[in-house]
């Protein structure tokens, strides 16, 4: 399958800003959803095919935290990046990087060219390398 990106996010100025900024850049083919359901329904329901997903955590209908323990659940495992507002130590981003995030960067513009990284490093390497994170990546699941 090729490489292809689901982008999670509620707002809609976030939303586009994020895609040309990082997505269009890139030139990476992308889907958007715009809650966790739609995430969720789109990877377990209809079985769409994502290398990786970016996902927010302050949603309506479902947040991300469950969207992403939904997405594990349901045996997704591609790379889900999380991208919040939460503030470090706050239960809500307590909660959303202990969900099953592979990574969680804050959603700043240094957060924003971190994800930019990441998806560059998993998006463009050759089939007999295994894409990696920076040393300034913040692991959280494998």
């Amino acid at each position: 399958p090729s490489f292809r990106v689901l982008h999670v996010e509620d707002d809609a100025i976030l939303r586009k800003t994020f895609e040309l900024r990082v997505l269009n850049k890139l030139g990476v083919p992308f889907d958007v959803a715009v809650n966790g359901a739609e995430a969720v329904r789109f990877i377990i329901d209809e079985k769409r095919e994502f290398a990786l997903v970016v996902m927010d955590n302050q949603m309506p209908v479902l947040v991300g935290a469950k969207a992403t323990r939904a997405l594990r659940e349901g045996g997704f495992g591609g790379v889900i990046i999380g991208m919040t507002g939460d503030p470090k130590g706050c239960s809500e981003r307590d909660e959303f990087e202990a969900s099953g995030l592979s990574y969680c960067v804050d959603k700043d513009m240094p957060g924003i060219q971190h994800v930019a990284q990441l998806i560059s490093s998993f998006a463009f390497y050759d089939d007999d390398e295994k894409p990696g994170p920076s040393s300034s990546s913040t692991l959280l699941h494998t």
